[in-house]
């Protein structure tokens, strides 16, 4: 069991060419107050992560932050134009629907949706 509630951690490791760092911060706080990140594609272990923190700790206010880069020339990264095509089709449907402006910049609209890119990471490597 941890000891104190006010700290900071930052661990890293290279599981099949990628690099995962998990960073975890705490404050003192009568109740657990967990709040976690991870990438879109490895939301599937969000609850795994929380029950693993939750488990370990009592109270405090604790933030848990997962990042996963790809090593350098590890991995492929691709625009998933099918995705991109229904959401510029659905915001020019709502924008004639609202009688508001469509987009003045696609590229930077559409490209921060979810699935926007595809990747060949994988979740089951990971867990």
């Amino acid at each position: 069991m941890i000891l104190s509630m006010t700290g900071f951690g930052k661990a890293v490791k290279v599981i099949n060419n990628k690099k995962i760092t998990a960073e975890v911060k705490s404050l003192n706080s009568k109740q657990l107050d967990l709040s976690v990140r991870v990438p879109q594609g490895y939301r599937a272990l969000e609850l795994d992560l929380r029950n693993m923190v939750a488990h370990k700790l009592n109270r405090g206010k604790v933030d848990l932050y997962v990042f996963c880069e790809p090593i350098e020339g590890a991995a492929s990264v691709s625009i998933n134009l099918s995705v991109l095509k229904q959401y510029k089709a659905q915001l020019q449907d709502m924008a004639t629907e609202l009688g508001i402006s469509e987009p003045e910049d696609w590229y930077a609209t559409l490209l921060r949706l979810p699935d926007a890119l595809k990747s060949d990471v994988n979740v089951s490597e990971v867990s």
